[in-house]
């Protein structure tokens, strides 16, 4: 009986051995402390541990430039580490789905610079539209890179809203006489009207600064008017009408009027696309079969839209994936291990790549979206825009109607009075009737079936107050609800 070597036989680099054709399996193996060599194919006991060992990158000690067609072979061994580095969020160098967004900013800043006028712009999306990975890939593009002085702030990340002024101050590396607030706004205020080169301020979450006169947004928004100011200032925040809603002032002043870019929730076919290209350029689409993807896709843009939540499942996906396989790996027969020739070690590596499985995403999607998630939680995401919409354009028609019998053709027809007045793509009366039925999945409305669609009368199943609360975006209802002119024929 051979005995199992008790220490991983390395390999001396100080020997000058041909190592060109890692993937041939050795024909005689020394087991530590015998002299006597034995042969590999009267001994079947060995590991399939060991023998995959033998083709580990890492374990090959050759400087030969011939070394890179055998990486090439077993390349296939990282493609799950390659899979979840790519389906990282952070991930920002292209971004399908968004070409047209990235135009209005680009636009903006080249118009803006050409002629150094300062201006502001206010940026709105769900979480996981891409809103703040558009900003940094164009300010990041040699076009705008240097083009401004860049300052970044979350505002989620100052203590308390007045904070803001001071951060700022530090950011752009000024020196208040004091350390009152007031000292901060009389410094920045004297750095925009002094700088002579174009300033752009970001403040991503700007809705955390809003306080009951909005006083500091005033003040913020009102800084590109000052004399020979040449700042661009750039709000994100998920509220659609933050600025037409807290800001009204800004409203009655043309020149202080924001340029509003909006980032509506991706769609199905935008978020295979990105998943798509992303596993393209990691040369692993073959890890994610499109079947599998399209699951993931309909599911994450029929809750919510966001990528970043698509991408999250997609990794876990892989995670379970490679589990399995390892899982998998240990019940090959060995038999068929040893007796592979060197011709079909090829063949082996791609026998034990396993692919995601339309069940690894559906027990993902499963446990992020189960049923028994708490209505608060996480409720940005679990309802988007477009089902937000409907849902006010309903509780608008129900407040302002005797006629309580809503069809889902008139309910299209109000929906898409609101969108069109607010900018907003809105759904075709097709795509319209799937989005009232999957928000009747989640039991707040009921429909009526009539033979046509459109002819099929909508009931709300909750009470407005337990509506207003899922929908977490008080002024949005409100805009709509108050919006009696979008009833009107």
């Amino acid at each position: 009986m051979l005995k199992t070597p008790r220490t991983k036989k390395r390999i001396d680099s100080s020997k000058k051995r041909d190592l060109s054709n890692v993937s041939k399996v050795p024909d005689e193996v020394s087991p530590p402390k015998q002299a006597k060599h034995r042969s590999l194919k009267a001994h079947n006991m060995l590991s399939p541990s060991r023998l995959i060992d033998r083709l580990r990158i890492n374990e090959i000690a050759s400087d030969s430039d011939d070394a890179n067609k055998d990486k090439d072979l077993l390349f296939q061994r990282n493609k799950y580490q390659n899979a979840r580095c790519i389906l990282n969020s952070g991930e920002t160098k292209k971004l399908p789905g968004r070409e047209e967004q990235l135009e209005e900013l680009q636009q903006f800043f080249r118009e803006h610079l050409e002629s150094k006028r300062s201006g502001s712009l206010y940026v709105s999306g769900q979480p996981g539209t891409g809103k703040t990975a558009c900003l940094s890939l164009l300010l990041h593009s040699p076009e705008f890179a240097l083009s401004f002085q860049q300052v970044y702030v979350n505002c989620t990340s100052i203590a308390s809203i007045g904070g803001i002024y001071k951060k700022l101050s530090a950011e752009l590396k000024l020196k208040p006489k004091g350390r009152t607030e007031h000292d901060n706004i009389t410094a920045i205020q004297h750095h925009i009207q002094n700088s002579k080169e174009m300033l752009l301020i970001v403040l991503d979450e700007i809705d955390q600064l809003c306080s009951s006169k909005q006083s500091i947004l005033y003040t913020i928004f009102e800084w590109p008017s000052l004399r020979n100011a040449r700042l661009l200032l750039v709000g994100i925040a998920n509220s659609l009408d933050l600025t037409e809603r807290t800001l009204t002032r800004l409203n009655a002043r043309c020149e202080l009027k924001p340029k509003h870019i909006h980032f509506p929730p991706y769609t199905k076919q935008q978020i295979v696309e990105i998943f798509k290209s992303r596993l393209e350029e990691a040369e692993v689409l073959d890890i994610f079969p499109s079947v599998a993807i399209e699951l993931l896709a309909a599911k994450v843009s029929a809750v919510s839209g966001d990528v970043r939540r698509a991408l999250d499942i997609g990794r876990r996906a892989v995670e379970i994936a490679e589990q399995q396989k390892k899982a998998g790996n240990k019940e090959v027969n060995l038999q068929k291990l040893v007796m592979e020739t060197e011709g079909n070690i090829e063949n082996l590596c791609k026998d034990i790549m396993k692919p995601v499985q339309v069940a690894h995403v559906a027990a993902v999607v499963n446990k992020v979206y189960s049923a028994s998630q708490s209505l608060h939680e996480d409720i940005e995401q679990s309802f988007p825009l477009q089902q937000k919409i409907m849902l006010c354009s309903l509780m608008l028609m129900l407040r302002n109607q005797r006629n309580k019998d809503i069809t889902i053709g008139r309910l299209h027809e109000v929906y898409r009075r609101v969108c069109n007045k607010r900018n907003i793509h809105s759904l075709d009366q097709a795509e319209f009737v799937g989005l009232v039925d999957l928000v009747q999945t989640r039991g707040i409305l009921h429909i009526i079936n009539k033979k046509e669609p459109r002819f099929g009368k909508v009931q709300l199943s909750w009470d407005e107050e337990e509506v207003t609360a899922a929908l977490c975006d008080k002024q949005l209802i409100a805009s709509i609800l108050d919006d009696t002119a979008s009833l009107n024929k």
